[in-house]
This record gives C-alpha cells, sequence and structure tokens, in this order.
C-alpha cells in the first residue's frame, strides 16, 4: 500500500510541473488548452481557430521564429496575438514568416496567436503545417540567456485536418514528453 501511496504522490507531483527541459516545443492546436491537435471539417465555411503553442525549454524563451503553410483550400480570417507581445514582425501566414517576441521571458506553455480559419472545402485530409522562417533558415527561439542566444525549436505536431493527430518531434526524452501536457 505505501508503494502505491508513493507512485501516486510521484505521479501528481510531475503533473504539477511544466519542464521541456532542453529542448523547446512548438505544436498547433484547436483549443485555448493545447490538447487538441486536429480539426475534423465535414463541411465548407464552417470555421475553427487555430493556436500556436510553444513549451520553451529550460532556458526560456523571448521569441520565436516560423512560419505556417496551410492547405490553398483553408483562409486565414483573422490573427489574433497573445498581448504580452513586444514586437511582431511579419505573419504567421505571410510569405516571409514570422518573428514573435514577448516583453518578459517565458517558462511555461506559451501561445503566440490564435488563428481563425475557414475551409472552403469539407473532408479533404491535409496539415497546417509550421515550416522555417525563410530568412532565419530555421523555425527557432531566442532563450533567456545572456545574449539571447538562438536554439532550435523542436516541432511537436502540425494541425491534422480530417485526420488524428500524429506527434512529429523526435528525439525526446522521456522528461520531455511527460511535461508536455503539463501547465
Amino acid at each position: 500500500m505505501k508503494k502505491v501511496l508513493l507512485i501516486v504522490a510521484a505521479l501528481a507531483l510531475l503533473a504539477t510541473s511544466a519542464s521541456a527541459g532542453p529542448m523547446a516545443f512548438v505544436g498547433l492546436y484547436t483549443d485555448d488548452a493545447h490538447s487538441m491537435c486536429s480539426q475534423d471539417i465535414p463541411a465548407p465555411y464552417v470555421g475553427f481557430a487555430t493556436w500556436v503553442w510553444i513549451l520553451p525549454s529550460d532556458n526560456g524563451m523571448i521569441c520565436a521564429e516560423f512560419k505556417l503553410q496551410a492547405p490553398a483550400w483553408m483562409l486565414a480570417t483573422g490573427t489574433t496575438p497573445n498581448p504580452g507581445n513586444s514586437v511582431i514582425l511579419g505573419d504567421p501566414y505571410g510569405a516571409d514568416g514570422v518573428s514573435f517576441c514577448f516583453s518578459e521571458c517565458q517558462y511555461d506553455w506559451v501561445w503566440l496567436f490564435q488563428i481563425n480559419q475557414l475551409p472552403t472545402v469539407g473532408g479533404l485530409v491535409d496539415y497546417i503545417y509550421i515550416q522555417e522562417r525563410p530568412d532565419a533558415g530555421a523555425y527557432q527561439v531566442a532563450n533567456c540567456l545572456a545574449g539571447y542566444p538562438i536554439e532550435p525549436l523542436t516541432i511537436l505536431n502540425h494541425l491534422a485536418l480530417n485526420q488524428p493527430c500524429e506527434y512529429a518531434a523526435e528525439n525526446t526524452t522521456w522528461g520531455a514528453i511527460k511535461g508536455m501536457y503539463n501547465e
């Protein structure tokens, strides 16, 4: 019985702390709790929101650079940036992608954008992808160490359209995977 209680206590402790460890992650979700990474589109012109979420590494994050790519039949009808931003250069779906900076360092899950999406067709299987920002040649973050050095941003998932979500993160540690879903 003591062993069971010890295991339950350890799991509860893990559930209360979020830490990506040495890697920063980015993912696309359809909810503000970063838990749903797929969207069914049974009919055209039924809108939904896509959220861009980042889980910083242990070094934190002050800025991020990336680009989003959606199918041609998906329209972005409005974008709401996180109000904690200090500067945004570009647009997530723009040809040059976006550089997004916060006014303060972030050390836990944080959303960058909520994007209103409007599909013009229904039922097609595809993804909304996270891509390299062309000018930077990478998807990356500036962490919170002295001088704000750049570190890679690992794609956790793309947004699955009319199909189940598949996680894209490779070479992750067990601790990082456990921490990704804790707030």
